[in-house]
């Protein structure tokens, strides 16, 4: 693993850099008192998040594991992208980082009342909200690949 990862650079850079720019946004407290909302009031979803970033002062495994394995998809999605058009997975992953990144301080810019009625299969806001430390990592990554020379 060590040889691959000095052989190929470019790999090692994008994954350590992606891992860095999540993890303050992953760590940062919410505050209840802030919040601005731009759609119907969420209750205490987010509090009650399926693999919190924190868990007893100490990183949880679970999300350990969604930025790695985002950080990787995110990376593989992007040069697949960016092989087509550069500027188009940039701004794909800067989409989805600074959407995910809003949401979780509390800006709701996606209208999940309206949405959810047309789409009734799925939980628009449990698709939203749950798992932040995958999707930051995936759209840092993404948009970190459009740099990419290949």
């Amino acid at each position: 693993m060590a040889t691959l990862l000095l052989r190929r650079p470019l790999f090692t850079a994008l994954t350590l850099s992606s891992a860095a720019l999540a993890t303050p946004l992953l760590l940062q407290p919410h505050f209840q008192s802030s919040r601005l909302l731009c759609d119907s009031p969420i209750s205490s979803y987010q509090s009650s998040a399926r693999a919190p970033v924190v868990k007893r002062g100490r990183l949880n495994p679970s999300a350990v594991k969604q930025i790695s394995s985002g950080s990787i998809l995110g990376l593989v999605c992007g040069l697949g992208v960016s092989l087509f058009s550069k500027p188009l997975a940039l701004l794909i992953g800067l989409l989805v980082f600074g959407v995910q990144a809003l949401e979780s301080r509390g800006i709701h810019l996606i209208p999940y009342g309206r949405l959810q009625r047309y789409f009734t299969s799925i939980n628009l806001r449990s698709a939203i909200q749950d798992n932040v430390a995958f999707k930051l990592s995936f759209g840092a990554t993404f948009a970190l690949s459009a740099f990419a020379e290949l």
